[in-house]
């Protein structure tokens, strides 16, 4: 009996596992289940072996399993045997198929396989595998109903805990019997079904990951993680708000349309209103997640404040702005059922415009539709007298405007009667106030009328009958000469 020593059984195996003959380059292992292949070196052993992974998916198991394969018609004898670390070497043979062309192996648990493959004449050929099932493991803190616990969060932040368990790899050499160990790398990542949210630090904080704003919808939030084997664990929460959003929109109420308007400017126009007093605004609750809602509609320094409450995020609200001549922010407060707060602040803010009186010193009431009407720019007045006076102080049309957008106008008719005022020169008086406190008014018409009788260059503008065509300028005080043309065409 020849005795061997450690080196010559070293010798020996490296033989037995590289031994092939010409049906060694076409032998392989193969496997129909594994989710990925690898291969693994050694740190004696030369060459690689193929390493198949089986994902362990919510930690059910699924065993490796293996094939070997010779192509060709023949058929073979197949030893499969396990690697054990303890007897630096392989078990006696735990499967054994005769006379196949493959054979397989399953219900394998981690380890090294052998299998020898023989047909009793030019072929002996052996080779090696590994089985890895990969128990990788990605959670996220719940409770018992897939939500994120009450104390994970409040009105200003929301902490979201992941938790990842990643394998390793053990293999061994079958040459030196040493121990390799392979921690798994792994990378991750917070995702959420949430468009418009941003999750900071969503590749690199697992725990804890804080969101100092938390989300106004309820949301799920997903971890994915990856291994390095390509193992994907995949698992979320669901976070029930407890955030508002508050916002709102502003349209205009058209004085002249009878219409709300959301692109309502401060420019005058005899057939579209203005930002003018008073200007009355429709507050149109767009919040996300409220109970309830506080519009301020004022909120000055001095301590005036207008505010109203409504509980329906559908409900719109009204307020008027009287005073002219001032910037208004009003803003809206929204609470959720648990407390949380946002405020929604008009930046820009509403301008009405200041009161505004410009006249026109020429009319021609002839029916053709241009200009049949005497009328004046008008802004934010909260009342108005005007009086017309012909060259010898006849009162010919009197009217005191309580509501100046109701006021179509003098159309040329006496005491607003059917008869029709002569062409010619009347004189106007018109007095206003503002709803900014602004007084519009001149000396008083008999005052006027004698300064003026006669004057063919007065101050307001235009011309006396019998001089030349009128002056087209408007007038600049709230006084003056009106020229009345009925002739079509002469405006």
């Amino acid at each position: 009996m020849v005795r061997t020593g450690p080196f010559e059984k070293k010798i020996l195996l490296g033989l037995i596992l590289g031994f092939c003959t010409l049906g060694f380059a076409r032998a392989q292992i193969t496997s129909n289940t594994a989710n990925r292949v690898d291969s693994l070196s050694y740190p004696v052993k030369p060459g690689k072996d193929p390493l198949f992974v089986f994902y362990q998916v919510n930690q059910v198991l699924k065993p490796g399993s293996l094939t070997a394969t010779l192509p060709g018609n023949g058929t073979y004898d197949f030893d499969w045997s396990r690697y054990n670390p303890a007897i630096s070497g392989f078990d006696p043979p735990f499967s054994t198929d005769a006379g196949t062309a493959s054979s397989t192996v399953q219900g394998l648990e981690e380890g090294g396989y052998q299998v020898r493959i023989r047909d009793g004449s030019g072929t002996d050929t052996v080779l090696m595998a590994w089985v890895m099932l990969d128990h990788f493991m990605a959670s996220v803190e719940k409770n018992a109903e897939n939500k994120v616990p009450s104390y994970k969060y409040t009105c200003v932040f929301l902490v979201m805990a992941g938790f990842v368990t990643p394998d390793t790899l053990i293999y061994h050499d079958p040459v030196s019997n040493d121990m390799i160990s392979r921690p798994m790398d792994f990378k991750f990542k917070w995702t959420s079904d949430n468009e418009e949210l941003r999750i900071p630090n969503d590749t690199t904080i697992l725990n804890p990951n804080i969101t100092f704003l938390p989300p106004y919808e309820d949301t799920w939030y997903i971890l994915t993680a990856t291994d390095q084997m390509g193992m994907v664990e995949v698992d979320s929460v669901f976070y029930e708000s407890i955030q508002t959003k508050s916002l709102f929109k502003v349209d205009y109420y058209d004085k002249v349309t009878g219409e709300y308007d959301p692109d309502l400017s401060g420019s005058w126009s005899s057939d579209k209103g203005s930002l003018d007093a008073m200007l009355t605004v429709r507050f149109t609750n767009e919040s996300k997640n409220g109970a309830v809602y506080e519009w301020v509609y004022l909120d000055t320094v001095g301590g005036i404040k207008q505010s109203e409450y409504t509980s329906e995020l559908e409900q719109a609200v009204e307020f008027t702005y009287e005073t002219a001549d001032e910037y208004y922010y009003p803003y809206m407060v929204s609470t959720s059922d648990a407390g949380c707060t946002d405020t929604f602040k008009l930046e820009q803010g509403i301008f009405v415009v200041p009161s505004q009186l410009v006249i026109p010193n020429v009319f021609s009431p002839n029916g053709d539709g241009v200009n049949d009407y005497f009328v004046f720019k008008h802004q934010s007045l909260q009342s108005c007298r005007v009086t017309i006076v012909d060259r010898f102080g006849k009162v010919v049309y009197k009217r005191k405007i309580d509501d100046i957008y109701s006021w179509e106008g003098w159309n040329g008719d006496l005491h607003e009667s059917s008869r029709r005022a002569p062409e010619g020169q009347y004189y106007y008086v018109v007095e206003a106030l503002g709803y900014d406190g602004v007084e519009f008014s001149d000396p008083t018409i008999i005052e006027n009328w004698k300064l003026k009788r006669g004057n063919k260059n007065n101050s307001t503008g235009g011309t006396t009958p019998g001089g030349t065509e009128p002056d087209a300028n408007v007038n600049t005080l709230y006084t003056g000469w009106l020229y009345l043309y009925r002739n079509k065409g002469v405006y």
